[in-house]
Formats: structure tokens, sequence, C-alpha cells
């Protein structure tokens, strides 16, 4: 049977095509609203009457911002107005008041009769759009204070699961492939757009913290993949943060109002554009820490407890598929204060977003799905379920420790309430399911063994029968480890380790390496090519590194012939985007002498410093963040300016013991000490 044909005839008047709440009309009121008018007004055969009662609708009620005082002046002048808008109520004990937000013409206390709120819960619990009736009541005032609207009648526009059972019943009539793809057409997608059932899964994980209670996920990739299309546009109980200052007031409690902030008072909430967030107050981030552990957080004396899951979600640059190599970690891309190993290690979840195609007209479904604020209803009770138990029927192997196998079991739980809801699965369906809740925490982990390496050591969650599938970006980062790998045990001919500073807004925030490989390539004339580069200034250290050994190679004891017969091609196969100015031509000048000459590079050796056309290391900055840098990678023997000697100082006594530093001032002694040369040519 079509599929289109089984949603409308399993889910009724729950059913709605997609396609019409994309119109322009519906561009000022959210998705789920627009879903509910038109599955109450608009006959899919003959839609076109419906649709333009729906315009007459919102036209004449929902005027949008900036009408404000348009709508007062009718109230006023009227008596009466009725509005669309979100209303919201907040319950004042010691008034005995039921107090309504009305956004649209900015007011905050207009009251509302008790029995609304008694009727529709919602307005209590995050808000509910709908049509509010105003009446002007200029004569009530409260301790010498007139409040002049009240809302006395409200007909929500938000469609209820009063009952899961019939949506169980429903889930029962469709096989797996075919209700993956009622979710997908639920919140907008073509399922037949996408290029498999990995890529379905991957972008169903966006709605596992609308299951999942106190889930904490985060998703990173290219721009315009929909990262926030998805969950801003399905359910009233999200809220996004765009950008701004997260203080603990907003997102807590504010001590002086004393309201509960939005991680008390909203189910899911989501951090766009994480990048552009600012979390200024270290107090904060402790309390973000606590809360994303235990669901608890604590303000002034007062402790709370919370449901609600975080999501941050950003943007990465990406090259062939992948996350752009020059990144340090995937985690740099979030603010400095939330780059907090301990921080980061309370998140379950990373979905790779670099997999996930971008929003195309394509990729937008013009098929039947379920209402979007049924669907978030519908998912508001599965909250109440679970499902963690199922991770018991798994073998988990012994890397997982209580953290790894509590953010397992939740992305699991979640994965089958949005699947078999019913709770209806095989093995092999829990294997499926598990296998990638398992992926998106070690994904996770493998971050933060690059960023925090003493601490957090390589090691793969499996469990007995898991699919054995490797994602690109794991093999990715196993291709880096490999050769850190290498580059520690064997003295390799140019291959070199070069150290950066990464700078952001003017200020070192860290270090990192870069690897540097350089051949000798035979040619009829000798010189340089350079590849790989970032910026000017490193192709000019390059050039200045080669320009001295050319020039002085009998000195250094390299024979002319090679100079003349040789192109010396330098690449760079890693390097961070981020990083201080000239820092590397000690770097390319071992390399380019060990390219020519066959001479090895040290194990576990790496360098930094610049080189003058005389010969001479320069000091540079960053020291004792590069010296980090090169112990986090397994790196023993760090090369030094001799000018930079001071800076050890502010290096950790316990890193000191454990690395041999060499410090030099000028090139013949870098080349001495860095390479393994004949006995002959280092004397």
């Amino acid at each position: 049977m079509n599929l289109d044909k089984k949603v409308r005839e399993v889910f009724g008047p729950l059913a709605v095509q997609k396609k019409l709440s994309r119109g322009e009309l519906f561009q000022k009121i959210p998705r789920y609203v627009t879903e509910f008018l038109l599955a109450k007004y608009v006959d899919p055969d003959e839609p076109e009457p419906g649709l333009a009662k729906i315009k007459k609708l919102v036209e004449d009620h929902y005027p949008g911002y900036g009408q404000a005082q348009v709508i007062k002046h009718r109230l006023m002048s009227q008596g009466s107005y009725v509005l669309l808008d979100e209303i919201e109520v907040e319950v004042d004990l010691r008034a005995e008041v039921y107090w309504a937000r009305i956004p649209t013409i900015g007011e905050n206390k207009a009251r509302i009769r008790r029995e609304i709120p008694e009727k529709y819960p919602g307005l209590m619990a995050g808000g509910m759009w709908g049509m509010a009736q105003l009446r002007y009541t200029p004569e009530f005032e409260l301790k010498g204070t007139t409040y002049p609207i009240e809302i006395v009648a409200f007909e929500p526009f938000q469609a209820k699961a009063v009952s899961l059972d019939p949506y169980l019943e429903a889930r029962r009539q469709f096989s797996s492939e075919e209700w993956i793809d009622v979710m997908l057409r639920s919140v907008g997608y073509e399922p037949s757009a996408l290029p498999n059932r990995r890529v379905k899964l991957l972008i169903l994980a966006r709605l596992l913290p609308l299951v999942e209670k106190n889930l904490n996920l985060i998703e990173l990739g290219p721009r315009q993949t929909g990262k926030t299309f998805l969950l801003r546009n399905i359910s009233p109980h999200v809220f996004i943060v765009s950008g701004g200052k997260a203080t603990p007031a907003n997102l807590f409690f504010n001590l002086a109002t004393k309201k509960l902030g939005i991680i008390g008072s909203r189910k899911v909430v989501f951090f766009d554009e994480i990048a552009h967030t600012e979390f200024d107050d270290a107090a904060t981030i402790s309390i973000f820490k606590d809360y994303m552990e235990s669901g608890q957080f604590s303000r002034g004396a007062k402790k709370f407890t919370s449901d609600a899951s975080i999501v941050f979600a950003g943007n990465l640059d990406v090259y062939d598929n992948l996350p752009d190599p020059s990144y340090p970690h995937l985690f740099d891309v979030l603010p400095l204060e939330l780059q907090d190993v301990a921080f980061l290690d309370r998140i379950h979840g990373f979905i790779p977003g670099w997999e996930i195609p971008k929003i195309r007209s394509g990729l937008l479904t013009d098929g039947y799905g379920l209402l979007s604020d049924y669907l978030a209803d519908v998912f508001n009770h599965l909250r109440e379920r679970t499902f963690q138990d199922a991770i018991r029927r798994l073998e988990l192997n012994e890397a997982f420790t209580q953290r790894d196998e509590r953010a397992v079991a939740r992305m699991t739980s979640g994965f089958i309430k949005l699947l078999y809801p019913h709770g209806d699965f095989n093995d092999e369906e829990l294997a499926e399911v598990a296998s990638l809740a398992v992926e998106l925490r070690q994904r996770v982990h493998n971050q933060l063994t690059i960023m925090a390496p003493g601490e957090f050591r390589p090691k793969r969650l499996a469990f007995g029968g898991m699919p054995n599938y490797k994602p690109a970006d794991f093999e990715q980062l196993e291709k880096i480890q490999h050769h850190d790998d290498r580059a520690n045990r064997e003295d390799l001919v140019g291959e070199i380790t070069g150290l950066v500073a990464l700078v952001k807004k003017g200020k070192i925030v860290g270090g990192d390496v870069m690897l540097v490989e350089a051949s000798a390539i035979p040619a009829k004339r000798g010189g340089l090519r350079v590849t790989g580069m970032h910026g000017m200034e490193l192709s000019h250290s390059a050039e200045t590194a080669y320009a001295y050994v050319r020039d002085n190679a009998g000195e250094l004891g390299i024979p002319k012939e090679l100079i003349q017969s040789k192109l010396v091609h330098v690449h760079l196969v890693k390097i961070a985007r981020y990083r201080e100015g000239p820092s590397a031509g000690l770097t390319f000048l071992l390399a380019i002498i060990s390219a020519l000459t066959g001479w090895p590079v040290r194990a576990g050796l790496a360098v930094t410093g610049e080189v003058s056309l005389h010969g001479k290391v320069i000091k540079v900055g960053g020291v004792p963040e590069k010296v980090m840098a090169a112990f986090r990678r397994g790196r023993k023997l760090i090369m030094l300016p001799k000018d930079n000697e001071s800076d050890l100082k502010k290096v950790p006594q316990e890193v000191l013991d454990q690395v041999k530093i060499i410090l030099v001032d000028n090139a013949r002694d870098a080349m001495m000490a860095g390479l393994k040369m004949p006995a002959q040519n280092a004397s």
C-alpha cells in the first residue's frame, strides 16, 4: 500500500500533508500551529477553500510583532479583541491570580479566568498557541495597580495525545522501514531523497532529547544541514538559545525575581550556533556540570530537579566530506569556557553532522506525516517510559565506564522509543540502535583522548555481536594516532612534528602539533615546492629555511649536487587553523635537510623556532602551550630556541620530568641534535 494512503487510513485527522505547511502564509507562526490549522480547516482533495480561511484567520488575528499599539488601541476602543498568540500562564499564590503572558502585545500581566488554565494545563507548562479573547477592564485594581487586560476565553490550536495506546497500536501496523519513513516525513524530510538507512537514523537521532529525559547531545557539521530546522518546528517544548550570554539566572534560577530559568521549565534546551554563545560566568559552567551529570542544580539555598535535555549545535568546516583536519580537536569550535574535558565528558553523544545532507527543496517532503504537535505530545508521554534496561541484553566490553554505560543506555532507550515504542523489537534491531548509540558516545571519547590523553586513553566501546562498522572520521583519527605512534617510536626520513600555538581573539588559548612531510624528487633544477599551506607566513618560513640550506650546504655537510638536482617538496599533513605568527622555520629546515640527505629525524622529536637567513634560531611565543601539546601527543624530545629557556618555568614540573628539552641557538646545532647523522657529518 502507498505510504501516504496508509498513514491517512491509520491516523485519520492526525495526519497532514506536509507540503501545505511550507507556504509563505505560514512563515510567521510555528509549523506545529500551522499543521493544526491545516488539519482542522483544509480538505487535502480540495485545499483552496480551507487555505483561504486560514489566511483570513491569520491576517485578522495575528498581525505579528510591531503591531502591539494598534492591537491595544482596538482593545481599548472596542472593549475586546480576539488574538492568535502563544499564551503562557503563571500562578500567583499570594494574590490568588492567574497571570498570562501575551508576547505579541508585550503584556506580561494579563489576568486570565481560572477555569481556562484548569481546562488547558499546558498553558502553565510552557504555554500554548491558540485564539485568546481579550477584554478591556480598566476598573480592575490589585494593591493600587491597574491591570486592564483579561483573557476571558481561549481555544487552543494544538493537538494533544490524551493516551499513548492508540499511537502504540498504530505503530504495530507498520514495518520498521515504513515507520522510519513515517517519522522522517512527520518532521519534514522526504525519506526517498536520503541515501541510506544510516543517514535516516542519524537525522532521527536529533529527536532523542524529545523522548529521553536528561539526555545531552552535540551536533557539529556544515552549515544548512537543518540542525535547528527539526527541533525548532516540531515541538513547543523546545527552547532555542541563539547566541547571546548564558547566565545562571536565565538558564537555571533568577535569585532576584525568584523565577525558574529555561532549563527548569522546558523539556529541551537547544543551544544554536554555540560558538556565539558567551559563558563568561564561571558559576554557569559549574552549575551546568552538576546538572548534566545529575539532573539537579542549586542556586543560593534552593535546590531544583529538572528532566530537560541539553543539545549543543554548531558549525564545523568540512573537507572531503570529513571534518577539516586542521582542527586540533572537533570541540575546538565551542566557546573556550566549554572546552573543559570534565564538562564535555558529560555529553552523552556526538552526532556527525557532516554525514547529513544540506537542506534543499528535494529533501523536504510533500507527503503525509503526523501532526507535529500531536507527535510532540506523544514524545512527551514517551519521556515517562524507559527502555534503558534493554542494554542488559547486550554484553558490554570492559572499556565501558559507568558514565559510558549510562550514556549508551539513554540513547538506546531513546532510539527504541522512536522506532519501537510498542516494545516489540528483536535482538538484531536492538543491536542496530545500540551500535549507533555506542558510536555517538565513542565519538565524544575520541575527542577527549586528543584533548587530555593523560586522562582519557584510546579505547573501543563495544558489545558482543555489535555490527562491524567504522565511521570515516574514526578512520581519520586512527591514521593520525598511527602517525603519532610511528613518529614516537621510529626515526623517520623527511617526517617531522612542528609545534604551534593556538590563538583566538589575539590570545594564546593552547598548543597543537603540525605534521610536516618532505621529499627530494629528481629534477633538472633544484628548488622548493610547498603544499598544504594555511597562510603566507608559513610559506615564507619554508622559503627562508630552504634558502639557508641552499646557501650553506657545504657548511652543513650536504653535497651541492643534491641541492642542484633535487626538487624539495614540503607538505603539511595537518596544521591547526588558529595559530600565532611565524614559528615553523626550524621545523621546515630539519625536514628539508632530512629529505635531501636521507638522515632521519630522531624518534619522538617535536620542534618550534624560527630561523633567519644567517641560521640564527629566533625566539617564539606560546612555548608552555607547545610543550604541553608535544607531551599530549607522546613526543618526548622537544627542541626550542635557547632564548625561550625562561618560558619553561611555566611548564608543570611533572611534564618536564618526562621529556627532554633541547635548547638551540643556531641551525647547525639544531641539525646535529635533531637528525641522526653519519659520524663524519656529526663532528
